[in-house]
């Protein structure tokens, strides 16, 4: 591909996760499937953010995960991948794309300033949105039809599942709760995707 390497991947038949969901595994015990696929992405992403250099995959959501034919969920798109060096940056991460993701999955940051790096904290939001658009099966922002008005919301400091909260926590609290701790919306203060893989595991032992 113009002189560069490229990545060969398996085709999975099962598709995304936001199409084995709602199409393909409609009688699966939904709330195990979940949280392993959660699981799941946390590991991957917690893979990547400890590795030398680390990667930032920057374009995280439901349909960047794919589900393997053992019913494992495996993050995708990395075609674009390129070093952020190479952009004129010097953090040393990689990126798996040099724009910011879809502005629903975007951590906040990237609204206040066009300059911002993507980061592992800015991944750890994307995270939570996609384990949010997993549980639930709405996209971040769901109440809201149109982008400006999304992006009023993250201003004002309302966070992506905005009325349908009460939904997550109804669904499951102690996923609820680390996921509000990545929706901070000062990257500092969103964990660590190690500290996330952490918490998820010592809930649900045995995934």
């Amino acid at each position: 591909m113009g002189g560069r390497p490229a990545m060969v991947m398996r085709w999975y038949e099962n598709g995304s996760a936001a199409e084995y969901l709602s199409r393909k595994n409609p009688a699966a015990d939904r709330v195990a499937l979940v949280r392993r696929l959660i699981l799941d992405v946390a590991r991957g992403l917690a893979y990547l953010h400890t590795n030398k250099p680390p990667i930032v995959h920057g374009d995280l959501k439901g349909n960047n995960v794919l589900i393997t034919d053992e019913g494992r969920a495996a993050l995708c798109d990395f075609g674009l991948s390129k070093v952020i060096d190479e952009l004129g940056g010097s953090s040393g991460y990689t990126l798996s794309n040099p724009d910011v993701g879809p502005l629903r999955w975007q951590a906040p940051e990237f609204l206040e300033d066009e300059d911002a790096p993507m980061s592992p904290s800015s991944d750890v939001w994307s995270f939570a949105c996609t384990a949010f658009e997993l549980l639930t099966s709405r996209i971040p922002y769901a109440h809201r039809a149109r982008d400006g008005l999304v992006i009023k919301d993250m201003q004002n400091r309302i966070k992506p599942p905005g009325p349908a909260d009460i939904l997550l926590n109804a669904f499951d609290p102690r996923i609820g709760t680390i996921l509000d701790l990545c929706w901070s919306f000062y990257p500092e203060g969103r964990p660590t995707m190690t500290t996330v893989v952490e918490h998820l595991e010592s809930t649900y032992e045995g995934l």
